[in-house]
Parts: C-alpha cells; sequence; structure tokens
C-alpha cells in the first residue's frame, strides 16, 4: 500500500529514520538530504509531501516531493535493503511522475544500483553536485582580510545578524536553485539541530568609515557532523566581490575546524560551477563524491536538494 501525507505520525517518524539509517550502512551513502530529514518530524502542512510504501505495519519504501517551487520539484526516494529488486522503486517513481511530472530525483553517491535503474527507467542526468574534501593537518594559516573588514560570529536570535545574513545569502545565491530561497526562519530551523555552533558561524563586516560601515560582505558557514567539519556555505555580497573576502573567510573556518580537532573537511558545490570548482582546487579540495539529479526526457536540471 502507498501512503502519502504532509504529516508523518511519530511511529512514522521513527520507522523512516530506521530505513534510511539501513539504507546509509548498506549503501555508505545516506540517501536523503538535510532538507528531507528536517521535514520528517515537522506538525504542519506545507509545500511538500511524503511518500510511504507500506506491508502491513512493515516500511518497505520511502519518498519526499518537494513542491515549493512548481516549475522545479524534486524528490528523493529509498527502498529498504532487503526490499530492493521487487518493483519498489519503479511503483514509488510512477506515483512520484503521477503527481508531478517535471519531478527530478536526487540519487546521492550515484551507486551503480542506481545509474541501472536510471537507464531502465529512461532516466538522465540533469546535474550534477560534488562533494570535495581535503585534509586538515597540513592547513596552511590563508589569506587575511583585506584592510577596513573585521569577523564575528553570529549571535543566535540576534535580529541584526540574522536579516543581515538572510539578505546576503539571498544576494549572494540568487540564481542558485535553493540556497538562496533561504529564510530566517530556516536559519532559526537550523540553529535548533544538534550539529549547529554559532562559534563556526562566521561574519565579515565592512568596518570602513561612511555609509557602508557595518554592512555585512561576507560569510562562512561550518558544520560538524559525525566528528567531520563541513563548509556548510560560504557566500559574499555581490557589492564586495573583489577584495579577496570569499577566500578569507573560507580559510577563517578551515583553521577554525582545525583548532576543533578535526582532521577533514568536506563541502558541496554544483558541478557546472567552474570558477568555485577551480578555486576549491587552489585551497586543496578534491573531489570524493558525486550525487545526481535524474529526470525523464525534456526535464531540466533544476530543483532544490
Amino acid at each position: 500500500m502507498l501512503r502519502a501525507t504532509a504529516v508523518l505520525t511519530e511511529h512514522e517518524q521513527r520507522q523512516v529514520h530506521a530505513l534510511i539509517t539501513n539504507a546509509r550502512i548498506q549503501d555508505g551513502v545516506s540517501p536523503a538530504s538535510e532538507q528531507t530529514l528536517l521535514r520528517l518530524p515537522a506538525t504542519g502542512a506545507g509545500e511538500w509531501l511524503h511518500l510511504l510504501y507500506q506491508r502491513n505495519d512493515d516500511l518497505l519504501g520511502y519518498a519526499h516531493l518537494d513542491t515549493s517551487d512548481a516549475n522545479a520539484p524534486w524528490a528523493e526516494l529509498v527502498v529498504a535493503p532487503l526490499s530492493r529488486r521487487r518493483g519498489i522503486g519503479t511503483q514509488m517513481l510512477r506515483d512520484l511522475q503521477e503527481r508531478a511530472p517535471q519531478v527530478r530525483l536526487w540519487a546521492h553517491g550515484f551507486l551503480p544500483s542506481t545509474s541501472n535503474f536510471a537507464i531502465t527507467r529512461r532516466l538522465r542526468v540533469v546535474r550534477e553536485l560534488w562533494q570535495m574534501a581535503r585534509p586538515l593537518a597540513d592547513l596552511p594559516q590563508g589569506r587575511p582580510l583585506a584592510d577596513g573588514f573585521e569577523v564575528s560570529t553570529l549571535t543566535p536570535g540576534n535580529e541584526r545578524d540574522e536579516q543581515d545574513w538572510v539578505q546576503v545569502n539571498a544576494a549572494a545565491f540568487a540564481t542558485h536553485p535553493e540556497q538562496g530561497r533561504m529564510t530566517r526562519a530556516d536559519l532559526q530551523e537550523r540553529q535548533g539541530e544538534p550539529w549547529f555552533d554559532p562559534a563556526g558561524f562566521f561574519l565579515v563586516r565592512d568596518a570602513r568609515p561612511g555609509p557602508t560601515k557595518g554592512s555585512l560582505a561576507a560569510f562562512h558557514w561550518t558544520k560538524v557532523e559525525r566528528g567531520v567539519g563541513e563548509v556548510y556555505v560560504v557566500g559574499v555580497d555581490p557589492a564586495y566581490q573583489g577584495h579577496g573576502l570569499g577566500t578569507a573567510v573560507t580559510w577563517i573556518g578551515l583553521n577554525h575546524l582545525r583548532q576543533e580537532g578535526l582532521e577533514r573537511v568536506t563541502l558541496y558545490v554544483d558541478g557546472n560551477n567552474a570558477a568555485a570548482i577551480a578555486t576549491y582546487r587552489r585551497l586543496g579540495f578534491e573531489r570524493i563524491g558525486l550525487d545526481v539529479q535524474l529526470a525523464a526526457a525534456g526535464v531540466s536540471g533544476r530543483g532544490g536538494r
């Protein structure tokens, strides 16, 4: 039986978490993004749908459908390891496509089994998301901030810090499918996550005399989960490009992660962002993983994650 709902019961939440955990152990990569995990306990209806493939009280498959962008819906799908190769994934994909014909399906890790699934269902890769990493043991000091700028850390609940971040993030990622749409509520939701640490959320402000003094120019939000550091997001206000702030604040975050005793740092970057990939390679990052977005013929590579 396939059940569709905007709100999961507590029992269903536990089932989905267990299914995702089992799949991660089996495949070596989580089938669900942070956005999906954040929505599992949601108590109100939103622009998403949970699809549960159940037999009796067993959860054999789960899919998350995001319709926040009507022109670019996206989904994630996972089948329980012991229930694969029984047509469950095909049935769930068919249901997703009936509900949202333009749906894009995220495949994390792009495993051989996923590639075979895509080929047999006539899905093609329309977007790539690279995972890159570098060790922290041999980290150089890095580039200093340009004169006239100062760094601080975000104060949770501080209206100025949070509103400034939302505005600069939107400007920095104006063409990004998902990052640029983050709201203050999204920011505060992530502040409630166990991994959130304001000491690793760096804000670079303009300290030069004049009307722009105090303006947020750049930021670097780091994340630590399961003992691995992450460049969660780095952004520069377009009005401040050309000062080397992106590179400088990246180094600040990397050195912070090293001081926390971490051995490695990762990040995610769109595969078509050649400039960003080149920058990260200059900073010592190399590609270690690949997520792909799959879609039927005629569907372009948009849609969040």
